[in-house]
């Protein structure tokens, strides 16, 4: 028996108060089942260190064996009841591979008087909770003045019948306890299975592939069980010297089965006999061959099949090895009793086939006919926002995924995370609820590749390197035939600091044969920060046999303008911006135009890049087009968009904390208000570690305000995480201010050392351009003071 004593624990504006188990916010209940509540106070016990997940699992269930999955959904519980503040602050910490960690600031702990009992006896774990009263007229009430061995016979029949109360409510608690341990048991570790097209036909071969395809999204419910993705088995045969729609072979799957790092072939058959069906499916190691999971269903009509496909699916996943409860929990029939399901599937999955082989556009008129035979087809709404994507249709895109998220009761909770993911990141820009739902959806499928690559790309926009690396190494483990995997992570990993790293990573991907344009772009990347020339002189070796690649040239144009090169940067983004424009990416063209315009006009070349942001068309939904409005002598047009972006994402994170800001801050410093810009960036502070752009420019806020110690800290910040923007005109610059700055505090030692290592980093800068000029004459007057003193 233990004796905790009650606190009323506050941090931010939320209160814990034990002796009532009640959590609140700013004084309104927030419910908590109280399994839950525990797993807060425990967390909240122990702050001081990550908590580890087998520790909670004893800890919360001490006489039963439970899945892992009970424990993230009452962390996903947990979190979505801490959700309410406004700081977008995770207080729930995941610490990959180890646990978790309560990570708030307890501001008050204030004892009452109170105290909790609690009485754990046996398989029972009998609870009793009460408010124990310490005054005498208590301690006489509850005083025990005759043993009760002595009690007269007519209260001895009573206390036998209570005893035998007691035996039968625990008998009953016991038989409870091991109801729920057998709805919990499972089989072992999860499994990933390749999934191959049924053999046999029911007649109609567009409804044979829609039958696989139904079975692939009803399995990709499961947390215990995941199908590796269609895009990659494609992949993975064309490493085979396959193509990629070839029928596989039983030996054929076997590899995919082994490259994929699957445990097993999912092999299927389809038998007519009248208008019956019997449709049988079988997963089999893909080392021994030996059956690992088992089912079959018998159909009697064609109208049945896409529901049969549904409960064929369930009795696949309890022979594999998945819990009862976790069955249960994760089961969503692919469509309602009222739609015309079989119609829906069969123009979704001829979609989805269009979909991987590129064909953007027969992909949309499909998925349209699909949400025409059921509107309710939440799933192909999301599928519609992904081809709008792609076709460059970014008005649909966001219509569909709005359409989707309004219908998304109607999905599994696996597509719901994915529809939530891209409301959150497209829809609203709230990158800190993006996060949470991210990583909710990593918790209760952890098996989910696109989750993890998602979470990471999240956490790198709005910071978080070091767990954006966490998150991609995770991402590529579960997917290591993606060669955007690899590149993601190497991308992660050189931001955080890591360039040995990321080049193994890059090297990895070779050694598997995934070679392309991406992966020699960011070598060149890699090259250029470690000042590597023989690297270097490797890709653009390569880049010189592969003329179609855009990348290449954007790549040698920042470099260009790292060095102070703009001529050759404006004639390298002309190459690029034709070869995007030929590919009929004309958008990203004029994207990367205007973001030449505000480069060109920062480094004082003001009418090259007035006359460069005229001829694009202009974009009010692009910030680097509002930026180039407040650069051209249009600042009321700059506002007015910012006001528009604010008022369209009210909660967008980059919106409200980067952009704005931003463009905020240069109209002040045009307009010689410093002291404003210098007010304005604060908030911006809150995505320190997202890139240079922003410490670079406090820097200069605070040097205009007459403020150089802090301006000196904003340029040291800059150069000591060149990692963040390995080619970057930010760090020349930053030396650049940092020169400046200390020159205005008096240390003319420090500044000349700064002044010398802005003339190396510049040293093949044109001769007119300003800020070289600028700095040749500052540098000057330096040593002149200097010299006479």
């Amino acid at each position: 028996m233990s004796f905790v004593a009650n606190r009323l624990v506050k941090f931010e504006e939320y209160e814990i108060d034990r002796a009532r188990w009640q959590l609140s916010w700013r004084d309104e209940a927030l419910p908590l089942n109280r399994k839950t509540f525990d797993l807060l106070l425990y967390l909240v016990d122990h702050a001081d260190r990550v908590v580890g997940k087998e520790e909670l699992l004893r800890t919360l269930w001490p006489e039963s064996f439970v899945e892992e999955s009970n424990l993230t959904q009452h962390i996903f519980l947990l979190r979505k009841a801490l959700s309410r503040h406004d700081s977008g602050l995770k207080f729930i910490e995941t610490v990959p591979g180890r646990g978790y960690r309560f990570t708030a600031i307890i501001t008050e702990q204030l004892p009452v008087d109170r105290m909790v009992i609690s009485a754990s006896e046996s398989i029972t774990r009998i609870t009793l909770e009460e408010e124990v009263d310490t005054s005498e007229s208590a301690s006489q009430r509850f005083e025990v003045t005759q043993p009760l061995l002595s009690a007269p016979l007519g209260k001895r029949h009573i206390y036998w019948i209570a005893g035998g109360s007691v035996v039968a409510v625990a008998l009953c608690v016991a038989v409870w306890f091991g109801w729920q341990r057998w709805l919990d048991r499972s089989g072992g570790a999860p499994v990933q299975l390749v999934l191959t097209p049924m053999e046999g036909t029911t007649g109609d071969a567009i409804l044979d592939k829609s039958l696989t395809q139904a079975l692939r999204m009803d399995l990709a419910q499961s947390p215990y069980v995941s199908v590796v993705p269609g895009s990659i088995v494609g992949a993975t045969l064309t490493q085979m010297m396959h193509k990629p729609d070839e029928a596989m072979t039983p030996a054929m799957a076997r590899e995919v089965c082994e490259r994929t790092n699957s445990q097993g072939v999912l092999s299927g058959n389809i038998a007519k006999v009248g208008q019956h069906f019997l449709i049988t499916e079988e997963a089999s190691n893909c080392v021994d061959g030996s059956v690992i999971g088992a089912a079959k269903r018998e159909v009697e009509s064609t109208e049945h099949l896409p529901r049969e496909i549904d409960g064929l699916a369930e009795t696949l996943r309890q022979t594999l090895g998945e819990s009862r409860r976790s069955i249960a929990r994760f089961s969503t029939p692919l469509f309602s009793a009222d739609t015309a399901s079989l119609d829906a599937l069969k123009a979704y999955s001829r979609a989805s086939y269009d979909s991987e082989r590129g064909k953007r556009a027969e992909a949309i008129e499909l998925l349209k006919q699909a949400i025409a035979f059921d509107p309710n087809f939440a799933t192909a709404y999301f599928d519609l926002s992904t081809n709008y994507r792609g076709s460059g249709d970014h008005e649909a895109e966001l219509a569909a995924i709005q359409k989707a998220y309004n219908l998304r009761s109607y999905v599994s909770q696996a597509v719901q995370f994915a529809i939530v993911a891209r409301y959150n990141t497209l829809v609203t820009g709230d990158l800190f609820a993006a996060e949470r739902n991210l990583q909710s959806w990593t918790e209760i499928y952890p098996r989910n590749a696109t989750a993890w690559n998602n979470l990471s790309s999240v956490q790198h926009e709005i910071g978080r390197v070091s767990e954006a690396v966490s998150s991609s190494e995770r991402a590529l483990e579960l997917m290591p035939s993606n060669q955007a995997m690899y590149v993601n992570l190497a991308v992660r990993q050189l931001h955080a600091n890591n360039p040995t790293a990321a080049r193994a990573t890059l090297d990895r991907a070779i050694a598997k044969g995934l070679d392309g344009d991406r992966v020699r772009n960011f070598y060149m990347e890699l090259a250029y920060y470690q000042r590597d020339d023989v690297l270097m002189q490797t890709q653009i070796a390569w880049s010189a046999a592969h003329t179609n690649s855009p990348f290449f040239f954007l790549t040698q144009a920042q470099i260009a303008a790292a060095e102070g090169r703009l001529a050759d940067e404006q004639r390298l983004l002309g190459k690029a911006a034709a070869l995007f424009r030929t590919q009929g990416l004309a958008d990203v063209a004029d994207s990367n135009s205007r973001i030449v315009v505000v480069g060109l006009i920062e480094s004082g070349q003001k009418e090259a890049g007035e006359k460069l942001f005229h001829s694009v068309p202009p974009d009010p939904a692009d910030p680097w087009y509002l930026l180039g409005l407040a650069y051209t002598g249009d600042p009321q047009g700059a506002l007015a968009g910012v006001k528009a972006m604010q008022a369209k994402y009210p909660k967008g994170a980059l919106v409200n904390l980067f952009w704005t800001p931003y463009i905020e801050a240069e109209i002040d410093l045009a307009s010689h208000k410093p002291k404003d810009a210098v007010a304005v960036l604060e908030p911006t502070r809150a995505l320190d570690g997202r890139d240079l752009f922003l410490p670079e420019l406090r820097g200069d806020t605070f040097l205009a305000a007459g403020e150089p110690l802090r301006a000196e800290k904003e340029y040291r910040e800059v150069l000591a995480h060149p990692s963040l923007e390995p080619i970057s005109a930010n760090i020349p610059l930053a030396w650049l201010g940092l020169g400046r700055a200390l020159a205005a505090e008096g240390n003319r030692a420090a500044a000349t050392n700064a002044y010398q290592h802005f003339f190396s980093l510049w040293a093949h800068a044109d001769p007119d351009a300003m800020y070289l000029k600028q700095a040749k004459q500052e540098f000057a007057t330096l040593q002149t003071v200097s010299l006479a003193k």
